[in-house]
C-alpha cells in the first residue's frame, strides 16, 4: 500500500448523515425541562421559591450565578468598545496608601 494513500475508517468518527438533524431540538432535554417546569408549579412556584431563597440563600446564589451569561459584552453609548485599564499597587504593610 503506498503511503499516500488514503484509509477510510470503517469504526468511530462522524460519517455523513449521522447524529440530529441541524435545528433539531433534543427530546430528552424539553421534556425534562417541561417536567421540571410543572413541578415547579405544583409546589407553589415563585412564591414558594421565595421563602426558600430566605430560608437557603447560599444555595439560591449558587443556582442564580450558574443561569447568568457566561460572557456579556459592555460597550458605550453607540456601541463603541470602552477603555479599560486595571492598575495594581504594592504597598508595605507599615506604610500609607495615598491617592
Amino acid at each position: 500500500m503506498d503511503k499516500t494513500e488514503k484509509v477510510e475508517k470503517v469504526n468511530g468518527g462522524k460519517r455523513p448523515g449521522s447524529g440530529r438533524k441541524l435545528g433539531v431540538p433534543n427530546k430528552l432535554s424539553s421534556t425534562v425541562r417541561e417536567n421540571v417546569i410543572e413541578v415547579f408549579d405544583r409546589i407553589g412556584g415563585v412564591e414558594q421559591m421565595a421563602v426558600w431563597a430566605t430560608d437557603n440563600p447560599n444555595r439560591f446564589y449558587n443556582i442564580y450565578a450558574k443561569i447568568l451569561p457566561m460572557q456579556t459584552e459592555i460597550s458605550g453609548a453607540d456601541g463603541s468598545p470602552l477603555p479599560l485599564s486595571i492598575g495594581i499597587s504594592f504597598v508595605a504593610a507599615n506604610s500609607a496608601v495615598s491617592e
